[in-house]
């Protein structure tokens, strides 16, 4: 597969799953505050990677995580039905921390200029 239809294609699932979490599509009261970043498909398309960011204390992280982690299988199978995929990605889940990271930096910084 080409790399621009690969790219288009890891946007469209970006796109379809941020979709099914906002509009609540999936009724668990675990899902917390969730952010897609991104997906990386591996070039054969056996299996997309999907980046999640988390916005809530460490235990509240730890439900959302659990609650993503056991639909799964349902977001990869409502992908593979909305987007009309032949082959369907095995999805795997991996927990992005850069957006927790810079929040943390940026508040180290404030501090700095308070002292």
């Amino acid at each position: 597969m080409n790399e621009l239809r690969r790219k288009r294609l890891e946007s469209s699932i970006v796109r379809e799953l941020s979709g099914q979490i906002v509009r609540r599509r999936i009724k668990d009261d675990r899902l917390g505050f969730v952010s897609i970043v991104g997906v990386e498909l591996a070039p054969d398309l056996s299996r997309a990677t999907i980046r999640v960011s988390l916005f809530a204390d460490e235990a509240e992280n730890q439900l959302t995580w659990k609650a993503l982690r056991d639909h799964l299988n349902w977001f990869q199978s409502e992908v593979s039905r909305n987007l009309r995929l032949r082959v369907t990605p095995r999805f795997e889940l991996q927990r992005d921390t850069t957006i927790a990271e810079g929040d943390h930096i940026i508040d180290l910084l404030e501090q700095g200029e308070h002292a």
